[in-house]
Formats: structure tokens, C-alpha cells, sequence
């Protein structure tokens, strides 16, 4: 029994330790399928194929299904992989909704996507759980790397959607 708690142990520590050093090149690989719709498919092939996937990774498969939706021609394939993103994307917030990447993911998503068709409907949301959780953190617990954490607190500041006293939160996280 102990030996199997061991083996038990070391799967699930070596599956946490690939996630997490994959997920540089996770990032480099989103931000790439975002104008390569052949990256965008690899990487949603890739992102598809992890068992027991973290929040973080699950936020990472949704955002890169809907990012599909801007490469696809049909309307109705668009819609499809928008759907699909945005399902697994608020499974993912379920999973860890204190995960401030996994809420920017979303966030991010969702100011670009058209109001009209209807997944927008977290954005004020996220944007002040976003708000929330680096007004009450300290930068060194937030899990998140340096320059990824300015990228964002800049597109929060860019994106229009914050007031004078949110923006005062993020500027301060600047410092």
C-alpha cells in the first residue's frame, strides 16, 4: 500500500512538474495562434491530449478553441469553436476561480469577442475579481511571472474597462 502511494505520489508530481515547465512555451504558443491558425490547432491538439489538466491549462485549451473561431471562415464553425472556448474556459474559472490567469484569460476573451453574441456576460465580473485579487495579494504570491503579470495589469489599464480608483490598483502592482 505505501509503495503505491509512492508511485501514486511521483505520477502526479512528475504530471504537475511538465505542466509547469510546458507552460512557457504554452504562452509562446498562444500568443503565436492568435495570427497562425496551424499553431492555433496544434496547440489546442497538444493542450487536448493532458490528462487531469490544472485550471491554468484548461483556461489555456479554451482561450486557443475560441481563438480557432477567429481563423475559421464559416460562421457556423466560428460559432462553434467559440462555444466550445468559452465552455471550456468557464469550467476552467470553476476549477480555480482565484487563479488570476485563468480569470485575465477569460477576461482578455471576452473583451474581444462581440458583445452582441452573448459571451461577454463575465467580463465586469472578472474584471473586478481581477481587481480583487491583486489589490489583496502581494505580487511575490500570485503565482505569476514578472512580465507576464505588467502585460496584464497593462491590458486591464488599455482595455477602457477600469475607473480612476481600479486603475490606482493596477499601477500600483507596477511599482
Amino acid at each position: 500500500m505505501k509503495n503505491l502511494f509512492i508511485i501514486l505520489l511521483i505520477t502526479v508530481s512528475s504530471s504537475l512538474f511538465a505542466q509547469a515547465s510546458n507552460l512557457d512555451q504554452i504562452r509562446e504558443d498562444y500568443i503565436a495562434s492568435i495570427n497562425d491558425s496551424d499553431m492555433a490547432d496544434k496547440l489546442c491538439n497538444q493542450l487536448e491530449e493532458i490528462k487531469n489538466p490544472s485550471a491554468l491549462i484548461m483556461a489555456y485549451l479554451g482561450s486557443v478553441q475560441a481563438i480557432k473561431a477567429k481563423h475559421a471562415w464559416n460562421p457556423v464553425s466560428k460559432m462553434s469553436y467559440l462555444k466550445e472556448g468559452f465552455g471550456t474556459i468557464n469550467k476552467a474559472v470553476a476549477k480555480d476561480p482565484n487563479q488570476l490567469e485563468v480569470r485575465f484569460l477569460r477576461f482578455s476573451l471576452q473583451y474581444y469577442v462581440p458583445a452582441f453574441l452573448g459571451y461577454s456576460k463575465n467580463l465586469i465580473n472578472d474584471k473586478n475579481k481581477i481587481i480583487s485579487i491583486l489589490r489583496n495579494a502581494h505580487t511575490s504570491k500570485l503565482d505569476v511571472d514578472g512580465d507576464i503579470l505588467k502585460n496584464m495589469v497593462n491590458f486591464m489599464i488599455d482595455s477602457k474597462k477600469c475607473n480612476a480608483e481600479e486603475i490606482a490598483v493596477l499601477k500600483k502592482v507596477l511599482v
